[in-house]
């Protein structure tokens, strides 16, 4: 009798755990559609180039290819030496163009020598 609580506990906790997951990947997937309507509200308010990379990786995971390379562009345009725009850049590229991902990446590298990504 106590095996079987056990089973039904966990198996309980399991169904409510996924349920969870479930609403959570939900809440992410309007989230990447609320991003991508929004491209030109969040280049025009925001000045932080770190958040538009940030959301140029959004829009990627999305699939959405060709608006992230404008987003990730974008963060470099206002900031150079934004390490975080140059990785961007290189994510964006990498099916694309994999000499200028690996150019992009290696600009980030040299911004940022500790970074792992590359090695």
């Amino acid at each position: 009798m106590a095996v079987r609580l056990v089973i039904v506990l966990v198996a309980v906790a399991a169904i409510a755990l996924l349920g969870s997951r479930l609403r959570d990947h939900d809440r992410c997937d309007s989230a990447r559609a609320a991003v991508g309507q929004r491209t030109d509200e969040l280049t025009a308010s925001c000045r932080d180039p770190d958040v538009i990379a940030s959301a140029s990786a959004v829009l990627l995971a999305a699939g959405r290819r060709d608006e992230a390379a404008r987003l990730a562009r974008e963060s470099v345009r206002r900031e150079p030496d934004s390490f975080v725009g140059w990785v961007a850049i290189g994510l964006t590229l990498r099916d694309r163009d994999p000499a200028a991902s690996r150019a992009a990446l290696a600009r980030a590298k040299a911004l940022n020598p500790r970074w792992p990504g590359l090695r």
